[in-house]
């Protein structure tokens, strides 16, 4: 039985991935690139500071990283504002069943701190979590397994008791190289990708219940 259960945010907490790709392309459009979302959904789940320099090299543009992080971070703050944020389906339910266990719950994301309190606060589930791990809590971003280790050590639980809730594969990886369970969650939007590392593979937030 796991100890702990540790959340990715975008497209897991919250219904954001179309978001995130939208405004990656209208970044990549302002860059010059007639950018398609075949060129942004491979990156799902990466943070910033590894993902646009990728970007930029295999689309050879010409702004630099830094400044394509710029307009990125700009812009997804404000879509993130003034759009309605939504949770996915079964997610409250979950987070319920969590804390009525008294599991002790983190936040682990690829996005920026003012993204995931903006999340959190618009939803009303800032209460269900111990701990909050962004990309800038960490040297190396997903896959990389820092951000996981470093959720686990906040909550004070050894990595191997954790589980992991993702829903793309640098998040999976991440998770496994963390040597963390995984629960992959398919949506519309990561269908098509690889979740063959993962422990369990979910449609509905609902089917996480039996593991927790």
């Amino acid at each position: 039985m796991y100890k702990a259960v540790i959340f990715d945010m975008d497209g897991v907490l919250v219904n954001s991935q179309s978001i995130h790709y939208e405004t990656d392309m209208a970044v990549l459009q302002k860059a010059g690139h007639a950018a398609q979302l075949t060129d942004v959904t491979p990156y799902a789940g990466i943070a910033n500071h590894d993902r646009w320099p990728k970007y930029r090299e295999s689309l050879n543009l010409e702004p630099s990283a830094e400044t394509l992080i710029e307009w990125q971070t700009a812009l997804i703050e404000e879509n993130f504002t003034k759009l309605p944020l939504e949770s996915l389906p079964g997610i409250s339910e979950l987070l319920a069943h969590i804390a009525d266990r008294k599991l002790p719950a983190a936040v682990g994301s690829a996005s920026q701190p003012a993204l995931i309190d903006l999340v959190l606060r618009k939803l009303d589930i800032a209460h269900y979590f111990q701990a909050v791990v962004s990309c800038e809590d960490v040297a190396r971003g997903k896959p990389a397994p820092d951000v996981f280790l470093a959720a686990a050590e906040k909550l004070g639980i050894a990595p191997r008791d954790c589980i992991v809730v993702e829903d793309a594969p640098a998040g999976v990886q991440a998770a496994k190289n963390a040597d963390m369970a995984c629960i992959a969650f398919r949506s519309p939007h990561t269908l098509a990708q690889d979740f063959s590392l993962a422990d369990y593979v979910v449609d509905h937030f609902a089917e996480c219940i039996k593991w927790l």
